[in-house]
C-alpha cells in the first residue's frame, strides 16, 4: 500500500519490458507513475515537467550518458533523488553511483517486495528531509514573545511554518496531517493572538 506521503515516480529504463513491469508493480501498490523514459534526454524532459518525488533509474542506459550521469544532472538541477536499478554488481560502478547519494541500489531482476520496501523507506527519508528543512533554521520557538505563550506545541509548529510563508498544503504535507487540520490550527492561532480583523495577514502578524 502506498504511503500517505503524496508522491510521484518517474521510471528511467531503456528495456521497455522491465519499465512496464515496474510501472505495473508500482501502480498495483497505489503509486502514481508520471512516465517511463528510455533515454537520458527523455528523462531530463520528464523530470523537468513532472518534478517527481523519486526516480527509478537504470544505470546502463544506452547513449553517451549512463544512468549515473543522468542522475547527477537531475540531482543538481532539480534536487530529485534516485533508486538505481542494475543488472551488474561491478564495484567500480557502485562506487561511481555513490557520488549521487542514491536512496537505494536494486539488482535486476526486480522483485516486487524488495521494490516496495525500498521505495517506502526512500519516501520516508524524503519526507523527513523535507520536514526537517522547514525547521532547521527556525528559531521562532526560542524567540517567542509572551503573547504567544498560550499556543500549543502543534500550533507553534504551524505558526513557525506560516511565518515562513508556507501554504496550508505545504504545511499539511510537512506535518503529515490534513489541510483541514491546518486550517483549524490557523483559526485557533488567530483567536489566541486576538486577530479579529479577517483582512489582517497572519504571516505579517507573526513577523512583528
Amino acid at each position: 500500500m502506498a504511503t500517505s506521503f503524496q508522491s510521484s515516480i518517474l521510471i528511467v529504463e531503456d528495456n521497455l519490458a522491465i519499465g512496464e513491469l515496474l510501472e505495473m508493480i508500482l501502480k498495483a501498490n497505489g503509486y502514481k507513475v508520471v512516465g517511463i523514459a528510455a533515454t537520458a534526454e527523455k528523462a531530463m524532459e520528464l523530470a523537468e515537467k513532472h518534478r517527481p518525488t523519486v526516480i527509478f533509474m537504470d544505470i546502463m542506459l544506452g547513449g553517451p550518458l549512463d544512468g549515473i550521469d543522468v542522475a547527477e544532472k537531475i540531482l543538481k538541477k532539480y534536487d530529485i533523488s534516485v533508486i538505481f536499478l542494475s543488472g551488474y554488481d561491478d564495484r567500480d560502478l557502485i562506487e561511481r553511483a555513490k557520488r549521487v547519494r542514491p536512496l537505494a541500489f536494486l539488482m535486476k531482476p526486480v522483485i516486487e517486495k524488495q521494490i516496495i520496501v525500498e521505495l517506502e523507506v526512500a519516501l520516508y527519508q524524503i519526507k523527513k528531509k523535507k520536514e526537517q528543512s522547514f525547521f532547521d533554521d527556525d528559531v521562532f520557538r526560542e524567540e517567542l514573545p509572551p503573547k504567544y505563550a498560550d499556543l500549543t506545541p502543534a500550533e507553534i509548529r504551524v505558526a513557525s511554518l506560516v511565518r515562513k510563508g508556507k501554504s496550508t498544503k505545504e504545511i499539511a504535507e510537512a506535518l503529515d496531517v490534513s489541510g483541514q487540520t491546518i486550517m483549524w490550527h490557523r483559526k485557533n492561532i488567530r483567536k489566541k493572538l486576538n486577530i479579529s480583523n479577517k483582512g489582517e495577514n497572519l504571516v505579517t502578524h507573526l513577523l512583528k
